[in-house]
């Protein structure tokens, strides 16, 4: 009997795993047929203010805040893998954002349980979306999946 369980533990957890190595494996050639158009300066200003942001890390962790104008937001986050260890009532922390001078969108995260999370990202306006990328020119470039609302 603990053979079975052991055995249907391994198989949910190679699924998940399989699912969010293909997920991180998305690169900008991956998006050609959504025709990505990067976002200039002043979209972004118009955009990313207010807007209510929402994330799937390849961990399976759902990560959710809003922009406040001020350029600081409160990071929700929960687990979204099937059979994963929950932390009750979820997590979140403190972050901080802000559009660079050369239009890149950038947040810095201070998890309390994790490093520090600072990273900036152009964006892509596609027709299934917003994505998040180091470069528009590179075609293997990792691209991220970013929901964005205002």
């Amino acid at each position: 009997m603990k053979q079975f369980a052991l055995i249907g533990s391994l198989s949910i957890c190679l699924l998940a795993t399989g699912a969010h190595a293909q997920d991180a494996a998305l690169t900008l050639r991956d998006l050609d047929a959504q025709n990505p158009k990067k976002l200039t300066l002043e979209e972004l200003r118009q955009l990313l203010p207010g807007a209510k942001v929402s994330r799937l890390t390849a961990g399976g962790w759902q990560h959710y805040w809003t922009n406040e104008p001020g350029g600081s937001f409160v990071v929700s986050a929960s687990n979204q893998t099937p059979g994963a260890m929950r932390h009750t009532g979820g997590s979140s922390a403190q972050g901080k954002w802000h559009i660079s001078d050369d239009g890149r969108y950038c947040v810095l995260i201070e998890w309390k349980r994790n490093p520090t999370e600072e990273w900036c990202r152009y964006i892509l306006q596609t027709t299934e979306g917003y994505y998040a990328t180091k470069s528009d020119q590179t075609k293997t470039e990792k691209v991220y999946k970013l929901d964005i609302k205002k």
